[in-house]
């Protein structure tokens, strides 16, 4: 799916200085870009970290800088939101992306490769966390986990064998 809205997920912001402690529902104005964007289906790789105390954060943004840079060229990229760090080291930032093969292949390149690295050096803990993104043609934003089956896709299985339903009374 190419989606040609990417730019008004600009207007995400966190909710509050909580934001990296609440769901990626949650988190974000989802509603102050919900009109600009076309109803779709996205890929998203949410990156929730606690800086280590004393982490060089000129040269962790450098190379956040440099892999952003470098995801901006890649096929299927749609969007990145880098969040601000919290008085207590937390953050959450994460990706949009028109799939998930484009995802990492891009993960695969040079810029992000470096940045990946150092996350052992610059984070006492982070979690990467992979979501479904819809946004409805009659609604607001769905998030799931990626690998859930959607609720419309779900279907109701059939009766055990032997399994004979008790039929009403006409």
């Amino acid at each position: 799916m190419r989606h040609r809205s990417r730019r008004h997920f600009d207007r995400l912001a966190p909710v509050s200085d909580r934001y990296a402690s609440l769901s990626v529902a949650d988190a974000f104005t989802w509603g102050a870009c919900v009109d600009a964007v076309d109803p779709g289906e996205w890929y998203m790789v949410a990156f929730r970290s606690t800086r280590r105390v004393g982490s060089d954060e000129a040269r962790l943004t450098a190379y956040d800088d440099w892999a952003h840079t470098e995801a901006m060229s890649a096929p299927g990229f749609v969007h990145y939101f880098k969040g601000p760090t919290t008085a207590d080291g937390k953050c959450m930032s994460f990706c949009l992306w028109d799939s998930r093969a484009e995802a990492r292949a891009a993960a695969g390149r040079p810029a992000h490769r470096e940045a990946a690295a150092l996350t052992h050096e610059a984070y006492a803990h982070y979690v990467l966390e992979f979501h479904r993104v819809r946004r409805l043609a009659d609604g607001g934003f769905v998030f799931e986990p990626y690998d859930a089956i959607p609720a419309e896709l779900t279907v109701e299985p059939p009766p055990a064998p032997g399994f004979l339903p008790q039929l009403a009374p006409s």
